[in-house]
């Protein structure tokens, strides 16, 4: 699996500030999606070290989250382990294009999911009509949290 680049954001994950992640090689390829580079198998190798150098160099981040790796779910599900047991303080999100949650991943080494492929008509996650879904996790529970942007991006 391999990652383009990151930025720190802070409209991703309510009340975070986010290192994202942005892995390419997307099996998804919505139509209408913003980042299409990230359809090709492009950039660096995103292990174990190298998410370290990641972390460590964002010093002040309170979150890190995967923008895909849909290609590669249990990878994605194995590096969150890392993250979870190196840096038990960052909270940990995943963004990813499936309608469920994987069978391959734990809710346990998450924080955050957003699950939905992006639909242009339907909007991304600041529209009342997307399809597009932001859950807090509660151990094995999701709590959708997806009004929360509704209310940010619409005062």
């Amino acid at each position: 699996m391999k990652y383009v680049d990151t930025r720190i954001v802070f409209a991703e994950v309510p009340d975070e500030v986010t290192l994202a992640i942005n892995i390419s090689n997307c099996p998804i390829r919505c139509e209408g999606c913003h980042s299409q580079h990230l359809w090709k198998d492009i950039g660096e190798p995103l292990t174990e070290s190298s998410l370290n150098l990641l972390i460590e160099k964002n010093t002040g981040i309170t979150c890190v989250c995967f923008m895909g790796g849909d290609i590669e779910p249990d990878e994605i599900n194995r590096l969150a382990g890392h993250i979870r047991q190196s840096y038990p303080h960052l909270k940990i999100g995943w963004y990813s294009g499936q309608e469920w949650f994987s069978i391959f991943a734990e809710y346990k080494n998450f924080d955050y999911l957003k699950l939905g492929p992006y639909i242009k008509k339907l909007g991304g996650l600041t529209s009342p009509k997307t399809n597009q879904r932001l859950y807090k996790v509660d151990g094995y529970v999701l709590r959708n949290i997806t009004s929360r942007f509704w209310k940010i991006c619409n005062k």
